[in-house]
């Protein structure tokens, strides 16, 4: 089976990533509300043990002009067929004036809704 792994910024109770199962994502969007630093990753079943259907990844910025957060998450679904662990991560929030990545969004917590 093959996972998304989403790597915190710093630790949220005690851990450092979550792993979501790629088989098991339906579709992927933008955060109802704060569309520029959320992504929601719909699941094909629901979450044992909650009333929710998606995961929510909060980061700390938005990406920067022509990157999408959305995106780079969905690439990271699609990607590294028949592996094991694709990571989300890597998405600039600001650009030099010749395009170099002077920061990076970082994931900050994970929610159900």
């Amino acid at each position: 089976m093959s996972y998304l792994k989403v790597q915190y910024s710093a630790a949220v109770n005690g851990q450092n990533f979550f792993i979501i199962p790629k088989d098991n994502i339906s579709y992927i969007v933008a955060g109802a509300g704060a569309l520029t630093t959320t992504v929601d990753v719909f699941m094909k079943q629901s979450i044992v043990g909650a009333a929710a259907d998606a995961y929510r990844i909060t980061f700390n910025l938005a990406a920067a002009a022509g990157f999408s957060l959305v995106d780079a998450v969905t690439e990271a679904w699609i990607s590294n067929p028949g592996g094991i662990v694709a990571q989300v991560g890597g998405i600039p929030a600001t650009l030099s004036a010749t395009g170099q990545a002077l920061t990076f969004c970082q994931v900050t917590g994970v929610t159900l809704v």
